[in-house]
């Protein structure tokens, strides 16, 4: 029976820059990453908006995480390594009343760091022409639909191609001899006692404990560590354990309007502020990421409250016109008559204590999950910190030299600051 060095199960962003960053710092290493799908990052990964955001959070932990992923992606491009189809379209978090006073030091700081500028309403009236107060809007009133009072707009962030950046690091695990299961589905991890005895009912919970192996289509597939980066799935394989990842699975929708008409217009605008339409994130969730190079839109809206816990991928037609259109139409009426073309759905693996990604130890396992709906953004750092707490040690050394203390993620010892922008 093989058994490798270090399996990874999920074929995810994060399986894979956690397998990568492995490997290259254990040469010598067997590694594997054993997938359900027939190829890599075709689960939620593949499900992803592809937004990035230059360094627009509230945590500090989760700017260093993306901005040194960021930076390190914006390398591989300009490098030629790869063509990432990294776009600095923008993001424009449009702001409340309440919005902007529960936001304000944060705003500060972003201006004061140089990643973001206040736009002013009329501002946003005039480039973008949207709807920035409902007053005498009966329908508007009724839905109560929030005035936007200003916008946070972060040029350097934008838009890349998930599924380019998926095979970026695919061909680099591939370059360092990782090994790929694919459409392998680990149904479970499987506990045996570090000293079998060969005794009736082993384990018993006296002797101390190890993940001998996974099963895997019916097949046992051993390691001496495993590292567990299963995104929303991840509670299916740790709860059997009694393992807690303090993470649940939360449906998030998109859909896609083609831009024709005032739509193709907008698409194309470009100006002194804008120089073109920015990824938009309104109240209530809603938001729109302009695809110029499909001529299209792709909309969505993060739903919190009445929307379960759930593993759940199918879409919803019903909730673009009874949730999204109504919403979207009343801030942006060049909207008002866009239908959907296509649809999907994914699950972010939401950690709602903090917000920030979790990386953590128990036995031979090292846990990868906590995206948030922002991992793609901070895939290279996770991967980076999951490498070294396989390898035991303190510090992971982030994209830049930036050293990055991993328990700060972690459980035990974690350090963190909430998370309040999840977009």
């Amino acid at each position: 029976m093989v058994e490798y060095d270090v399996a990874v199960i999920g074929g995810g962003i994060l399986g894979l820059t956690s397998a990568y960053y492995t490997k290259l710092s254990n040469p010598g290493f067997s590694v594997a990453v054993i997938e359900k799908e027939a190829e890599v990052g075709q689960g939620n990964t593949s499900r992803s908006v592809g937004g990035y955001r230059y360094g627009i959070f509230t945590s500090h932990v989760n700017r260093i995480l993306s901005e040194t992923s960021i930076n390190h992606f914006r390398e591989a491009q300009e490098s030629g390594e790869a063509d990432l189809s990294m776009r600095d379209v923008g993001y424009l978090i449009l702001l409340t009343k309440s919005r902007m006073e529960r936001l304000s030091k944060y705003l500060e700081g972003f201006v004061r760091e140089g990643k973001g500028e206040i736009i002013k309403a009329e501002e946003l009236r005039r480039s973008l022409r949207i709807v920035t107060s409902h007053k005498g809007d009966e329908e508007a009133e009724l839905m109560e639909l929030e005035d936007i009072v200003a916008g946070l707009y972060a040029p350097r962030c934008g838009q890349l191609d998930v599924e380019k950046l998926v095979m970026m690091y695919k061909r680099r695990c591939i370059s360092l001899g990782v090994e790929f299961l694919l459409g392998r589905r680990v149904e479970s991890l499987q506990l045996s006692p570090e000293k079998p005895l060969g005794i009736p009912r082993e384990p018993r919970a006296w002797q101390k404990l190890t993940v001998s192996h996974v099963v895997a289509g019916g097949e046992a597939i051993r390691a001496r560590q495993f590292i567990v980066a299963t995104g929303s799935w991840t509670p299916e394989l740790l709860d059997p354990l009694g393992v807690d990842c303090f993470v649940k699975p939360k449906k998030r929708q998109v859909a896609v309007v083609k831009a024709s008409g005032g739509l193709e217009e907008l698409l194309n605008l470009g100006g002194e502020v804008f120089k073109e339409m920015p990824m938009t994130f309104f109240p209530h969730g809603l938001y729109i990421a302009p695809r110029k190079g499909e001529k299209s839109f792709w909309v969505g809206l993060t739903d919190e409250i009445g929307r379960p816990f759930l593993l759940d991928l199918e879409a919803e037609t019903s909730y673009y016109y009874d949730n999204i259109h109504p919403v979207l139409s009343k801030y942006m009426p060049a909207f008002s008559n866009s239908r959907p073309e296509n649809m999907w759905a994914g699950c972010y693996s939401m950690n709602n204590l903090d917000g920030n990604p979790i990386v953590f130890r128990f036995l031979n396992c090292v846990v990868v999950t906590g995206g948030s709906g922002s991992g793609v953004m901070k895939s290279d750092a996770v991967g980076r910190i999951a490498a070294a707490a396989v390898n035991g040690q303190k510090t992971a050394i982030l994209h830049g030299g930036v050293p990055f203390d991993i328990s700060v993620i972690g459980v035990e010892e974690r350090r963190v600051d909430k998370e309040y922008l999840i977009l």
